[in-house]
């Protein structure tokens, strides 16, 4: 394949992808329409990025808007997979809600991740949330043995400077794409492991450059359809197979916002509960009891927000097993504000 286009400077490089904007200016449902942001609409960031100057005349020269902005095939709101070129199998938010690895069950929605693309002072990012709300992030742990380069992990998105989080792309092999992470002067690819050895499951991020490109670097980006009816929940059995860490009192502290009508929250509102366990089930028959009116858990639904700067997910699964706080955003079912969120077709070939 052709190797990645590497900008022979930063400044060069946000020259030639920047535009005007903030990240700072765009946290979504902290006091905007919580719905609008679970949906990736205006009021979430990335929501202004296909109006921007620049836009018009990438459509008039038959260029792809998000190609331009250094982020294509992502759009913004969207719900894809990723599937490796090199060993096969997706790209997989771990249940611990710290690690990615590669798992070949694409009905999982640990496999789904929301694309939400992020317009910052100088360009334009692509952001990936799972099924935990968290991001894509790069770190600076050396990988395991039989893994290449640092981990690759699932973050919070919590101040403007927070770049671990943000990616950009370039082509790739048969349709495919390269993700990656920073400039030309500290450039990495994100990688799947193991292609011969198949247990070595963890997904990295390594250094490159021209000559350094490998299948195991190219991800193939399936879309996954939308529907407005939320698909049926993937709850975990119980069991030790994933332990909490040592120490851990296996409780987490939830602060929750309740939504109202038109899917708009106020932090006024926010409160606190301690869930013991991670059952999803558990935490919805706990709030719908709070909002009291005889609402049970399937009179709800719930978003997970991991961060400041983040946008609501919708939580499909069990909590992760980690004991860090949680924010959960509730909408309630038959409201407009409900009726405007989608969700991922898992089922969908």
């Amino acid at each position: 394949m052709s190797p990645p286009s590497l900008p022979p400077s930063s400044s060069e490089e946000e020259a030639s992808r920047g535009k005007p904007g903030s990240a700072s200016a765009m946290a979504p449902g902290r006091s905007t329409s919580a719905s609008a942001a679970a949906r990736g609409e205006s009021g979430s960031a990335g929501a202004r990025a296909p109006g921007k100057s620049g836009a018009a005349g990438a459509v008039a020269s038959g260029k792809s808007v998000w190609a331009e902005m250094g982020v294509a095939p992502f759009q913004d709101g969207q719900y894809v997979r990723l599937r490796n070129r090199g060993r096969g199998g997706y790209l997989c938010a771990d249940e611990t809600g710290r690690g990615v690895s590669i798992d070949r069950r694409r009905e999982m929605v640990n496999t789904a991740w929301v694309a939400q693309v992020l317009e910052t002072d100088t360009n334009y990012f692509v952001l990936l949330r799972g099924a935990y709300g968290r991001h894509l992030a790069v770190t600076r742990a050396e990988a395991g043995p039989g893994h290449v380069g640092f981990d690759a992990a699932q973050c919070a998105f919590d101040e403007p400077e927070d770049s671990h989080v943000m990616w950009w792309t370039t082509p790739g092999k048969n349709g495919s794409v390269v993700l990656l992470h920073g400039t030309s002067a500290r450039l990495r690819a994100l990688r799947a492991n193991g292609r011969y050895r198949r247990w070595h499951r963890r997904v990295t991020v390594e250094a490159i450059n021209r000559s350094r490109v490998t299948s195991m670097m190219e991800w193939e980006v399936q879309v996954i359809p939308m529907r407005v009816e939320r698909p049926p929940y993937q709850l975990r059995p119980g069991g030790p197979d994933i332990p909490w860490h040592q120490g851990s009192e296996e409780t987490v502290q939830v602060n929750c916002v309740v939504a109202d009508d038109n899917g708009s929250t106020d932090e006024q509102g926010r409160g606190a509960l301690t869930l013991h366990g991670r059952s999803l089930m558990g935490l919805g028959n706990e709030l719908a009891q709070r909002l009291g009116n005889g609402l049970n858990f399937q009179d709800i639904t719930l978003c997970i927000q991991a961060g400041n700067l983040a946008q609501p997910t919708v939580l499909l699964t069990d909590l992760p097993h980690r004991d860090d706080p949680v924010d959960i955003v509730v909408f309630r079912v038959g409201t407009p504000g409900h009726d405007r969120l989608l969700f991922p077709d898992l089922d969908a070939e």
